[in-house]
């Protein structure tokens, strides 16, 4: 849907009617971002790809068990312990089928919170505790 805006300030350079868009989005279709404090939203699609292009260089992308979800995130921020390693913060979460990554819809924002929240784990640094997502 476009709405006319009309613009009249006597400047012959920049005066004249525009056409604003109306962003619209479907309201359960997106990237679920989900961090290891149990705190969640959906991104849209625009906002989803600007996330995907600010992890393009230091982004690290994990399965949900054997599930079609994957979490994203940067993987510099990976903490490594003695037994394994892990990653504390937030994720965004998408769907890889058919050799793509595609948006969540419908039951997939609560079936991939509970992959995400099936493999977080409590770790203790400096007598303090925090829930992470335990990386394979």
């Amino acid at each position: 849907m476009k709405t006319l805006n009309v613009t009249i300030e006597l400047d012959p350079v920049n005066d004249g009617a525009v056409f604003a868009e109306n962003r619209f989005k479907k309201k359960e279709e997106g990237a679920l971002i989900i961090g290891t404090n149990g705190e969640s939203r959906i991104a849209d699609a625009l906002e989803t790809n600007s996330i995907l292009d600010r992890l393009n260089e230091v982004g690290h992308g994990e399965y949900l068990g054997k599930s079609d979800y994957i979490a994203m995130f940067n993987g510099d921020k990976i903490i490594n312990f003695g037994t394994g390693r892990c990653y504390i913060g937030s994720v965004i979460i998408l769907k890889y089928a058919h050799e793509k990554l595609s948006l969540l819809e419908g039951e997939d924002f609560q079936e991939a919170a509970k992959e995400f929240e099936s493999r977080l784990i409590t770790i203790v640094g400096d007598g303090q505790e925090f829930s992470a997502l335990e990386l394979i």
